[in-house]
């Protein structure tokens, strides 16, 4: 079975009976001194993005093709007096609606053409001012165990950038993952020093100390 598929994705989220993995840091890092606005998840897998958003005021739609995991991130909030309109559809054709102040993505590993199209809707739809927050697995670092087909869903952050037409980039570089953990890569200086098939959107850790390679990280910004 293709790993981009929904048949793939439902069968896979549903085997998945641990505790599901919490907010990502990299969402910490670049949200945490926001103003609370609307804010859009795409690719939001079991949710752990979305909540921590929503217990911070934001309000919250969260979007993805697999209508499992969409099922355990709605009975997650069921009983937790939490608010986030959890939306199955595919990223790269669902209708956006209104302004967003914030837009993320968390590892969805698109395709290019995929990718490049989820990013064009999202910017048109960024309010001015308003963050995108892109985060997926780079090229730098390729994952142990992915086919050929798979590893054409990495990212770097010049590739991302050129999907973000019309937008000021604040931060386009590269981190390598530990685990669930995130550090600053020393050596590969991929900033762009501007103004301060398809995976889960989101990231689970696979085994405590793990190395899962590296990661893109871009921060656009709609311009005021």
């Amino acid at each position: 079975m293709r790993t981009d598929t929904v048949e793939f994705w439902n069968e896979i989220w549903s085997t998945m009976d641990h505790a599901f993995a919490d907010h990502d840091r990299a969402l910490v890092d670049h949200v945490d001194d926001l103003k609370p606005g609307r804010a859009l998840d795409l690719g939001c897998g079991s949710g752990g993005n979305a909540i921590w958003l929503a217990e911070r005021g934001w309000q919250v739609t969260a979007v993805d093709f697999s209508e499992v995991v969409i099922d355990k991130a709605r009975k997650r909030v069921a009983d937790s007096g939490i608010e986030v309109e959890f939306v199955v559809s595919d990223v790269t054709t669902y209708r956006l609606d209104g302004r967003y102040d914030l837009i993320t993505s968390f590892y969805i590993q698109l395709w290019p053409d995929q990718r490049a199209r989820m990013l064009s809707n999202a910017a048109e739809v960024l309010a001015p001012g308003g963050r995108l927050l892109f985060v997926s697995h780079d090229k730098s670092r390729p994952l142990a165990g992915w086919s050929d087909e798979d590893l054409a869903s990495l990212t770097t952050p010049e590739e991302v950038v050129a999907e973000l037409s019309g937008l000021r980039i604040e931060r386009a570089d590269v981190v390598k993952e530990s685990g669930a953990h995130m550090d600053d890569m020393p050596d590969r200086d991929e900033s762009h020093g501007h103004e301060p098939h398809r995976h889960s959107g989101e990231y689970t850790e696979h085994g405590e100390g793990q190395s899962h390679g590296a990661t893109t990280i871009v921060v656009a910004v709609r311009p005021v």
